[in-house]
Formats: C-alpha cells, sequence, structure tokens
C-alpha cells in the first residue's frame, strides 16, 4: 500500500480524531498512527476501555501499539477494504447484538473467527491460549 493521506472513506474522519487529539500521523506497517493520549482520541478510547481504534487507514492508539495490537487493528483496515461504505454501520450493528467480546469483526481481526479466509492461529495472533 502506498502513502496516500486518503485511501478509503472513513480515512479523513480517522485523520481528524487524530489531529483533534495533538498527534502528528506516521506511517507504520501499511496504516497511519496517531499516538496520544489527549485530546479527542482519550475521550473516544477512554469511553469503551480501547487500547486502540481504526478508521479506515488510520490507527488511533493511547499509547504506542504492541506488534499483537497493532496486527489486530491491521486487520480491521483489511476488514474496511472488504467491506467499504457498509463497516461502520455493520460494525455498529453487529456491536448492538453481540457486543464486544463476541463480536465477529473483533474474533476475525483477533484471529479466533475467519470471516475472510483462513483465520490466524491464537498463538501466531499474539493471543494466549486457553489450553
Amino acid at each position: 500500500m502506498r502513502r496516500r493521506l486518503i485511501r478509503h472513506h472513513a480515512d479523513p474522519l480517522g485523520h481528524l480524531v487524530g489531529a483533534l487529539s495533538g498527534a502528528r500521523p506516521r506511517f507504520r506497517d501499511g496504516v497511519f498512527l496517531y499516538v496520544a493520549d489527549r485530546g479527542l482520541s482519550r475521550w473516544v478510547l477512554s469511553r469503551r476501555g480501547y487500547a486502540a481504534i481504526t478508521l479506515g487507514h488510520v490507527v488511533i492508539a493511547g499509547r504506542e501499539p504492541s506488534a499483537a495490537l497493532l496486527r489486530h487493528e491491521r486487520r480491521h483496515v483489511e476488514q474496511y477494504e472488504r467491506l467499504g461504505l457498509s463497516f461502520l454501520p455493520l460494525y455498529l450493528l453487529l456491536y448492538r447484538r453481540h457486543g464486544y467480546a463476541g463480536h465477529p469483526l473483533e474474533l476475525d481481526a483477533a484471529g479466533r473467527l475467519a470471516l475472510f479466509g483462513e483465520a490466524e492461529s491464537p498463538a501466531r495472533a499474539g493471543v494466549p491460549s486457553n489450553g
């Protein structure tokens, strides 16, 4: 993926949230990354207890993301690319029905459910196994 500021309809929203958080974007692993624990990102992330949020090709994190967290958020980027305009309303609908823990797009991003091809094993996804 090349470094284009806008590649998805949700990218401007992600850049806006990042900018209103006082952070400057960095291009890392194919996404624009804003790291800030203040401003709008703090409000958005702390409201639900999230470590990061992805809007199109933009990841906003409260602190420097681990490799496992960035891998999870990159999977959401892939979901945005596949689902297009339907991603945000679909995400919200599924969140309302399943909550976060049972959310199919979150399970897919964690490598525990294969919505779009083969899911990663929990070990490869950086998720501890329960066995």
